[in-house]
């Protein structure tokens, strides 16, 4: 048998995961530029996993951002890991 209880707080319905990185998108302009630092490997070059992953966190961000506001953005591996451009 089920008991009825009343009272209860309803648990949320989202989905998905949280959020992992808060990137100042909002606070940029066209021309502005922020960098993800990324550690170099053992043999000299970015860990082309952690760049993609970073990049997927990068547009799920924009693309949440994109549902209030408006803005395009563009990403680039440079020394020192990725960096994020606002382009429009």
């Amino acid at each position: 048998m089920f008991a009825i209880e009343s009272g209860v707080t309803r648990v949320s319905a989202k989905r998905g995961r949280a959020p992992t990185a808060t990137f100042p998108l909002g606070d940029m302009t066209v021309g502005d530029s922020f960098l993800i630092p990324i550690e170099v490997a053992e043999d000299g070059h970015l860990p082309q996993k952690t760049v993609e992953s970073w990049r997927r966190k990068v547009l799920s961000a924009v693309k949440r951002f994109n549902v209030d506001y408006e803005g395009e953005f563009s990403t680039g591996v440079v020394e020192g890991g990725l960096r994020v451009w606002r382009t429009k």
